[in-house]
């Protein structure tokens, strides 16, 4: 039992010290949460993706977007972010940033997007009761 309660205190003391998120009043993900910043210039020959999270209650944990299981950008809810592709075939996956507080086990939903020329697309990103779903706009 002490055990159990001098863990439980080391886990809140820890949440407390963790510093608030970052966001900006646009609403874009931050510049020190992306970590592909290339992807985010856009240029002749690139097609726009849009990624958009909801917010809500249950949208407020930090979420890692990938491209082809490479992080890509941490997500919080109410963000977006756009990046710009030549055409091909991308996966995109999102799952929760892995901390203290996560389980191991954490869902994960992914997305396969044939990019076209002259292509714009726009991903919806949120947590649902039955875990996370990313969705094509129009879909």
């Amino acid at each position: 039992m002490i055990k159990a309660l001098a863990a439980c205190a080391t886990v809140l003391a820890l949440a407390a010290c963790a510093s608030p998120v970052e966001r900006t009043a646009s609403g874009e993900i931050p510049q020190s949460r992306i970590y592909i910043k290339s992807m985010t210039q856009q240029d002749t020959g690139l097609n726009q993706i849009e990624f958009s999270r909801a917010g809500g209650m249950l949208n407020n944990e930090m979420l890692e977007l990938a491209i082809n299981d490479v992080v890509l950008a941490q997500m919080t809810g109410g963000e977006h972010l756009a990046i710009w592709l030549k055409p091909g075939s991308y996966v995109f996956s999102v799952k929760p940033v892995h901390t203290l507080s996560t389980p191991a086990a954490t869902s994960q939903d992914k997305l396969t997007l044939d990019v076209k020329n002259g292509g714009a697309y726009k991903v919806r990103i949120a947590t649902e009761l039955r875990g996370l779903k990313m969705t094509l706009a129009g879909q």
